[in-house]
């Protein structure tokens, strides 16, 4: 090949990257329907056509058959059903999340509030939008005030006529009653897809997503409304209803042709996560705890962790247990969290980080985006004028921290600033927590690994780096 001919190459789109395409490109869709080839309230396997090019947002649709009012998880919606999701090429795994229903309670602070209220509700159960409760002294309709802020779900509070204290329903659409679905994207499952589809064209091995249920028995796929439904209900996946809605993307022979030839050994590199999990107790999150949490030999780009206090039961709280804890307070004195990351002998920080707001600018940093959560769900702060005491949602008070939001976001980034490989060693996270409550703690640290994929004469390939 001369000088000439590789310029050529280097002026042809790769169609595998999700991205702008030239203007002139033809471009047809197929949608295909697919049931699972292996079904259980446990498991099933879905097995793609070896055709075009996959579309990332690609929909998985999902629902439960139960009767009741009982919902999803307020802030991740239907994405409770799923505990692992895992993309397999061949004998191959390609991108693998485990405790995935716990990761989106992370991913989910990135959507708008806007999104929430007109899209998310409808597409994956997700509600938090948040927006002013107007409070009302019934006799004495002039005396309006916007001092509290609450969800907002396109549904009005009940005000009782006693009081002014009110209830907000959750929406008929998304009630287990009625029976609803809703559509999971494949990028959100499977975070490499996020930029790059795949050219299911070129591959000539089997193309599989298989996804492990949240077990029944842990009564961590719905809640219910609180003391109108008896804690406990088994909720039932209905298989029925499961379905893979594939997106095929063709281009015109010549283009699909032209794509396969270039492209015939390819090689790209993606990101995907490894978790880490353990529990404490009080007494250890209140020590100062260094704990190795993986990574020895591999690019880590950044680590998220996440701290569940296991509250029984699960399915008695607006969250249920995918939650984030941060520090109790004390009286009216706000708790603190002491962190650091320490890889290859040096610390991520020279000093430790202990401020809540310095906290929160570490996860805008880290994820390149604004975190959508109010400073009360985030630290427990500002309760003087934050979430609204006087209402609730389903009967629960979103201002408790035994059963809302307050203090329930508190998810920490860490973003790895040296683009150097981890040593033998592993990365090491020490944490702090002047206060919290005396329960039983789950702590995860999700490390963003750095992969490549090989796509060589239709065999497809993965390794860490």
């Amino acid at each position: 090949m001369d000088e000439n001919d590789e310029d050529d190459r280097t002026r042809i789109p790769n169609l595998m990257q999700l991205g702008s395409i030239p203007k002139d490109l033809t471009m047809d869709q197929d949608t295909e329907t697919l049931d699972p080839v292996v079904n259980s309230q446990t498991f099933c396997r879905f097995v793609l056509s070896n055709k075009g090019y996959l579309h990332s947002f690609s929909k998985i649709i999902l629902g439960v058959d139960n009767a009741g009012s009982g919902t999803f998880p307020v802030n991740i919606g239907v994405h409770s059903l799923i505990e692992r999701a895992t993309l397999r090429i061949g004998t191959t795994v390609v991108a693998e999340l485990d405790d995935f229903n716990h990761w989106m309670g992370y991913k989910s602070l990135f959507i708008d509030n806007q999104t929430n209220k007109e899209r998310e509700t409808y597409t994956t159960s997700r509600i938090m939008a948040h927006d002013f409760v107007l409070k009302n002294n019934v006799n004495a309709q002039s005396n309006v005030n916007a001092s509290f802020y609450g969800l907002n779900t396109n549904m009005e509070y009940d005000v009782e006529t006693a009081g002014d204290e009110g209830n907000l329903q959750s929406q008929p659409e998304i009630r287990t009653g009625n029976k609803p679905t809703f559509a999971i994207a494949l990028a959100d499952l499977f975070p490499f897809l996020q930029f790059n589809q795949l050219p299911l064209f070129q591959i000539t091995q089997q193309v599989s997503v298989e996804l492990h249920f949240t077990p029944q028995a842990s009564l961590k796929r719905c809640i219910h409304v609180k003391t109108d439904e008896a804690s406990g209900t088994l909720f039932n996946i209905d298989e029925t209803k499961t379905k893979f809605v594939a997106d095929y993307i063709y281009y015109s022979p010549e283009k699909m042709q032209e794509q396969a030839e270039i492209h015939r050994d390819s090689t790209w590199t993606y990101n995907d996560y490894r978790l880490n999990k353990r529990t404490f107790t009080q007494g250890q999150l209140q020590d100062n705890t260094i704990i190795d949490i993986g990574g020895a030999g591999r690019i880590i780009n950044k680590v998220i962790t996440a701290l569940e206090g296991v509250r029984d039961p699960a399915d008695s709280h607006m969250l249920n247990r995918y939650t984030s804890s941060a520090p109790s307070l004390v009286g009216n004195n706000n708790g603190r969290f002491t962190t650091n990351l320490i890889y290859n002998d040096n610390r991520l920080y020279p000093i430790d980080r202990t401020n809540s707001a310095v906290h929160f600018y570490d996860l805008v940093q880290a994820e390149q985006n604004i975190a959508n959560v109010t400073r009360q769900e985030f630290t427990s702060a500002g309760t003087g004028g934050g979430l609204a005491d006087d209402y609730t949602y389903m009967n629960y008070e979103p201002v408790s921290v035994a059963e809302g939001l307050n203090g329930n976001f508190h998810y920490i980034a860490y973003r790895l600033n040296r683009n150097e490989r981890v040593n033998s060693r592993g990365i090491q996270l020490q944490l702090q927590y002047s206060t919290v409550n005396n329960i039983t703690y789950t702590h995860r640290s999700w490390l963003e690994m750095v992969k490549t994929a090989r796509l060589q004469d239709g065999m497809f390939s993965c390794d860490l780096m």
